[in-house]
């Protein structure tokens, strides 16, 4: 009996094309052999650059020399049995090189295609924060994830990053051989009246002058009366003088304190302003060559009619080439932090130009919530916004006081390698002299978090050793959220384990938030029952109308309103004693009802919000009815209140 053909079915059909499909496959293993693939993009402030030369060298010897010519991206073929030194020049910007460490792939990985992906982060050969020394060595290492992939070393990474920022302050080795040379030193203060640092006098022409009447330096002191003198040499400064404004403070005695806020010199004035003679001991109590400040705000986004927090967005600190030299991101509120910022020096504040659309604008707006500017400039990638550190008007009202500022500490702990999270664990925060700040539980995957904290210049973390269970590690690995390696710590068995973070480390793990008592109520629950926030709520002279100021103010009421149902407030405004007792009981009671009215008309029920006058009736301090008063202490009598009050 014949045989019958074989019957083709749709499976049959689909069985012979998988083998054949395998068969193309294991051919083509043969003949052709996998590799390593660097796909490069050149950039400098996340902009691309042209006309770079890349060098290859294979195991010391080049090999290949490529131009990328009007491109930005390059594509590298490397083979896995060798060891290369990639190198980048470009006329404008700083030579530098990676290295690719592929001899210690194993054979049977050799079929695996590995691509890896990369920005060149090219740096200005003229920025002067960038130690090019730095670039001695490799800015990146790609590596042999002992899996299937080259990867970037990120322990490699985080150490090269710390050596590329330049310190603030450049030390100066002194030898015999060398001429004495009086080096210009930095000088910080701070002005106040009668000793009391709560009563800074702000915004005051403030100027250094020599032992002729020649004026070396001049400046301004900012909104909680400080200022800074860059340049001068300390034996020609012979007497700092302070012009009044408007006859400031006619009855009061000025006071200079150092940064430190130690009292140096104290003056009355005489004819619309004053003056500290200096002793040599007292210029020695301003010095302070290591002296920053801080500077913060608020970024509003409107279109139209609309306005609204530009909340929880990336917004950068960069210097003037435009190189980022911070990052932060901003909270609820829109508010922002950064410090460390040198004196006499320019800056850019910067956010990802996709954040602002068509027709958007950003606002700056200070502490206080007044209107700064808005970001008027494009640079590379971002939208951005020049600050300059000259105590001008604008830096001087967003500068910010390390008493204005909270502090959120958070990072994840592994033990050995970051396949060990380290979780319950606790976690304890110590200010620079080991005293306990705070303490928290890290979590199942080692992150922990500490939140809303009051600054600290310095900190150290140490680790709860209950029951020897870090005993079982020979390292302990400190990473960042978003999972970059900052640090490993040799851990040794029986003592107890301390952090020291350096400058460096404490940024990678430390952000900063602007305080804010609103942001305590930005919860289910009310927190601090019956508590009373003071806001510096303006008006026109006798006038009721809120100004703008004030309703970015009462805007920030209603977003904590919306976003907190258990509670309600009370309303309360106050005036100096300037004026009539009733005159004044009548206008804080009608600009209390005008707040009130804005936030109803927002949309939160009338029954939450209580609104009274008190006039006079309730002043901060001595300046009652014809007491001799300066106008900043008539300043701390005009305020609104907000109690806090249980629904």
């Amino acid at each position: 009996m014949a045989n019958k053909p074989k019957k083709i079915t749709f499976s049959y059909y689909f069985e012979m094309k998988k083998n054949l499909l395998f068969l193309f496959i294991v051919i083509c293993s043969v003949f052709s052999k996998a590799q390593i693939t660097i796909i490069g993009h050149n950039e400098h402030n996340s902009s691309p650059i042209a006309n770079t030369t890349i060098y290859v060298k294979q195991d010391g010897i080049l090999k290949e020399t490529i131009s990328t010519k009007a491109k930005s991206d390059f594509t590298l073929k490397l083979s896995f049995d060798h060891n290369y030194i990639i190198s980048f020049s470009n006329s404008k910007y700083q030579n530098m090189f990676m290295e690719v460490i592929g001899n210690n792939i194993p054979q049977e990985k050799y079929d695996i295609n590995m691509v890896h992906e990369l920005n060149i982060p090219f740096v200005l050969k003229t920025d002067e924060d960038i130690d090019t020394s730095a670039f001695r060595k490799a800015f990146c290492r790609i590596v042999f994830d002992g899996n299937s992939k080259m990867i970037s070393d990120s322990a490699y990474a985080s150490k090269f990053n710390r050596t590329v920022l330049k310190n603030n302050i450049q030390q100066v080795q002194m030898t015999d051989e060398m001429p004495v040379v009086e080096i210009p030193v930095l000088l910080a203060g701070q002005v106040c009246l009668n000793k009391n640092t709560k009563l800074p006098v702000i915004n005051q022409i403030i100027t250094a002058i020599d032992k002729n009447g020649k004026i070396l330096k001049t400046t301004a002191t900012n909104r909680f009366g400080a200022f800074a003198f860059t340049g001068i040499k300390a034996s020609e400064i012979a007497k700092i003088k302070m012009e009044l404004k408007n006859g400031e403070g006619t009855l009061a005695a000025f006071t200079l304190f150092n940064s430190a806020k130690v009292v140096v010199a104290e003056t009355k004035p005489v004819n619309n302003s004053c003056e500290w003679v200096l002793k040599p001991a007292d210029v020695k109590n301003l010095i302070n060559n290591q002296y920053t400040s801080n500077i913060g705000g608020k970024l509003l986004l409107s279109s139209g009619q609309q306005k609204k927090f530009f909340a929880n967005k990336t917004i950068y600190l960069c210097n003037k080439n435009n190189t980022i030299i911070k990052k932060t991101t901003t909270n609820v509120l829109g508010a922002f932090v950064f410090e460390d910022i040198k004196p006499e020096t320019s800056y850019f504040l910067g956010v990802d130009m996709k954040e602002v659309g068509n027709g958007e604008k950003l606002d700056l707006l200070n502490k206080d919530d007044n209107y700064m500017k808005f970001f008027d400039t494009i640079a590379g990638t971002r939208r951005s916004l020049k600050i300059n550190s000259n105590y001008n008007q604008l830096f001087n009202s967003i500068s910010i006081s390390e008493d204005e500022m909270k502090m959120n500490v958070n990072a994840k702990v592994y033990g050995d390698q970051n396949s060990n999270p380290l979780g319950k664990i606790k976690i304890i925060l110590l200010n620079e002299n080991y005293v306990v700040i705070d303490s928290v539980l890290t979590d199942d995957f080692g992150a922990f978090k500490f939140k809303y904290l009051p600054f600290l210049k310095r900190f150290y973390l140490s680790a709860n050793n209950s029951d020897n269970i870090l005993d079982a590690f020979k390292n302990i690995l400190i990473y960042t959220m978003d999972d970059k390696l900052v640090k490993i710590i040799t851990n040794e068995k029986g003592k107890r384990f301390i952090y020291k973070p350096i400058d460096a480390e404490m940024n990678q793990i430390k952000d900063l938030e602007l305080d804010d008592p609103w942001l305590n109520l930005m919860s289910n629950k009310p927190k601090n029952k019956n508590n009373t926030i003071i806001e510096n709520i303006l008006f026109e002279t006798n006038k009721t109308d809120l100004l703008p100021q004030a309703q970015e103010v009462l805007n920030k009421v209603i977003l904590v309103l919306n976003t907190n149902k258990a509670i309600k407030i009370e309303i309360s405004a106050h005036t100096d004693s300037k004026g009539t007792d009733a005159d004044n009981l009548k206008l804080s009671q009608l600009r209390a009802r005008t707040a009130l009215n804005y936030i109803t008309a927002a949309g939160i029920d009338a029954d939450r919000i209580i609104s009274i006058g008190y006039g006079e009736g309730k002043l901060l301090n001595k300046c009652k009815d014809n007491a001799p008063c300066s106008e900043i202490e008539h300043a701390q009598n005009r305020r609104v209140e907000f109690k806090i009050l249980e629904n």
